[in-house]
């Protein structure tokens, strides 16, 4: 390619001079022709010596000016090409367009926009065959853009994360737990065989570490099944730490270290059971094709997996998709972002924050500073992707700008950097996100569920439900050996929270972060299920009514869905449903009422196909109260529906 570059400024230099050099000195020339001969023999030195002895005999030789601005682009010499090209200009000014518009790119690719927009608005002069008409608007837009993001920088202070975690050595791409206690990487480290060069070869694999007294431990090695012999990287960890999806590349054809794959680099699954990781599973053809697919990111509702794949379909080089997780753990066909997002040049290293409504990426096709910006978007109302922003300079500059990841709170990110690096290579930075760019809030409810009568850990299934909406929110599980589990709660709604398990009672509560403030308070709790017998009794926190009312409100709908449920899973219960009010009012009057709503539950469930003879409904007023009735609280606790094994 660097090649075919040259060539062409040199066949319109000899072009424009009849043929022939412009240079009249037999001596430039020979040196010229040396010089040609070892640029195109890749040694850039000799090049270079060769050029500087063919200028001296011939100041204005234009043709070398050219080929030194095609070598010190190869050497990445920037500031150096730029000034070939420049006095190229100088000696033919407005005579070759191509020059104009390389020295133009050159100065917008190092980030000088003021330059690059003088230059570009230059070619537009010369440009008589309005050959770059079409490229124009594009270039100096970028260059309106870098020039006024430097002007309105954002408060950006990156803090290494210090030797714990960063090394000699590259890492990069973090993953953390919504809790922040876990964070996994990737490292590039030696694997102990030479190259044909004699340099040591290296391998990706994952480094873990725990953080203890808001301090992260030495990170360690993560080990079998996970690492191999083979390339591991672009992982992406549940938000409850239980799953673990990440890319494996080929190291022969159409196998990984970890087995078959489909194509170059697939996406593969781990679980975490107790606290060892199982073997990874390919996620298959639904999902991964003879592409290229990777950077998978995994949803916090634990429905959601967003990766890029350079797969046919896309709008561009590589794009984002999704799949969605189905009841049997399947995957469905994944589905492009679309032209929101996606673009006609690569968009990836999707990152999906914790609220499922904040998406970050990269990309260069969106309008940026440099090669690579990042952009975030979030949902509409409607679930549509909104227009990207740029996360603004100097987290984006003119370099290549390619991952980002957010905590659970959205005040933190963490990116990798080779900026001032404080240990060699890439290390792992973070820094406080600016509150424009920021996601929604987002809290988490963690704890233990657990067998009432003996204590055993329980594997359980557990739902999050928006109980404006009806919709399902979030799904995870407790571990089947140590009975965890972990669900996020993002701000700005009512959440009905629901367990359940094959032989047990169903647990339900409520968290309301609608009209609240403290929406960063975690919660801690311990569930205890009883086994489904007779006697059993379990309270229907998300049944609602108004004031004196036994209409049943429409939040209720998400539990009663779960108790309906639970009465077709275990056809052989029969159950009472009691209502309970505290001790407001006179006696008679709350029995009443209680019955009252008792018996609408008790309809409820008859108008959706439960038989008759398998429920009862009773008002118990403020007869057994579970709380005392001299707080507000206490109250509440007392007001409750109620259902009885039979």
């Amino acid at each position: 390619m660097k090649k075919l570059i040259f060539i062409f400024l040199l066949i319109f230099s000899i072009q424009a001079s009849a043929q022939t050099l412009s240079t009249k000195s037999k001596k430039a020339t020979e040196y010229f022709y040396k010089a040609l001969e070892y640029y195109n023999s890749y040694n850039y030195k000799e090049a270079v010596y060769w050029s500087a002895k063919a200028l001296e005999k011939d100041s204005k030789f234009i043709e070398v000016y050219y080929l030194l601005s095609d070598i010190f682009g190869e050497q990445k010499k920037y500031d150096k090409k730029i000034i070939a090209l420049k006095k190229a200009i100088e000696i033919e000014p407005g005579k070759n367009p191509l020059a104009y518009f390389t020295l133009a790119r050159t100065e917008l690719q190092i980030g000088r926009y003021e330059d690059a927009k003088k230059d570009f608005k230059e070619l537009e002069k010369h440009d008589k065959k309005k050959q770059y008409t079409a490229k124009l608007n594009k270039y100096l837009e970028r260059c309106n853009f870098g020039i006024n993001a430097i002007k309105n920088p954002i408060e950006f202070e990156p803090v290494n994360m210090g030797k714990n975690i960063n090394s000699e050595f590259d890492e990069y791409l973090p993953g953390f737990t919504a809790d922040e206690q876990t964070l996994i990487f990737t490292r590039l480290i030696p694997n102990g065989k030479r190259s044909f060069d004699g340099n040591l070869e290296k391998q990706e694999d994952f480094f873990i570490s725990q953080r203890e007294n808001n301090v992260w431990l030495p990170a360690k090695e993560f080990g079998k099944p996970l690492n191999t012999r083979g390339n591991e990287g672009a992982q992406s960890i549940s938000a409850d730490g239980k799953l673990l999806f990440f890319t494996s590349c080929e190291y022969a054809k159409g196998k990984s270290a970890h087995g078959k794959t489909y194509g170059s680099c697939d996406i593969w699954l781990s679980h975490k059971i107790g606290s060892k990781w199982s073997k990874p599973k390919n996620l298959g053809h639904q999902v991964n094709s003879k592409y290229w697919e990777s950077q998978p990111s995994f949803s916090a509702d634990g429905k959601t997996l967003y990766f890029a794949s350079n797969r046919p379909g896309g709008k561009g080089k590589i794009d984002i998709w999704k799949t969605e997780m189905q009841k049997d753990s399947t995957w469905n066909q994944p589905v492009n972002l679309g032209d929101n997002i996606n673009t006609a040049g690569e968009d990836q290293s999707p990152f999906i924050h914790y609220d499922n409504k904040t998406l970050y990426f990269s990309s260069t096709g969106h309008l940026g500073m440099g090669k690579s910006d990042l952009f975030f978007t979030k949902k509409d109302k409607n679930d549509h992707w909104q227009k990207p922003v740029n996360l603004g300079y100097p987290i984006n500059t003119f370099e290549e700008e390619v991952s980002l990841t957010i905590n659970a709170k959205g005040n933190k990110a963490f990116f990798a950097s080779s900026k001032n690096s404080e240990f060699g290579g890439l290390d792992i930075y973070t820094f406080d996100l600016p509150v424009n760019d920021r996601p929604e809030q987002v809290t988490y409810i963690e704890g233990i569920v657990y067998d009432k009568e003996t204590t055993d850990k329980l594997y359980s299934r557990i739902k999050l439900i928006n109980l404006k909406t009806n919709k399902e929110v979030a799904v995870t599980s407790s571990d089947q050996l140590t009975g965890k589990y972990l669900i996020c709660l993002p701000a700005g709604a009512d959440y009905a929270f629901n367990v359940s398990k094959t032989g047990y009672l169903f647990f339900s509560e409520n968290f309301s972060f609608e009209d609240t403030e403290d929406t960063l308070k975690t919660y801690h709790f311990d569930i205890p299920l009883s086994p489904i017998k007779k006697g059993k009794k379990t309270i229907l926190k998300n049944i609602f009514f108004d004031t004196d009312s036994y209409t049943l409100k429409a939040e209720s709908e998400t539990e009663l869905q779960n108790l309906l449920q639970f009465l077709k899973n275990n056809p052989a219960v029969r159950i009472e449903i009691g209502g309970h009010t505290d001790n407001t009012g006179s006696e008679a009057h709350n029995k009443q009422l209680s019955a009252n709503r008792a018996k609408s539950v008790y309809n409820y469930l008859i108008e959706n196909g439960i038989e008759k003879n398998r429920l009862i409904y009773k008002g118990y007023g403020s007869t057994f109260p579970i709380d005392n009735n001299k707080t507000e609280e206490g109250k509440q606790n007392n007001r409750r529906t109620e259902f009885k094994i039979l």
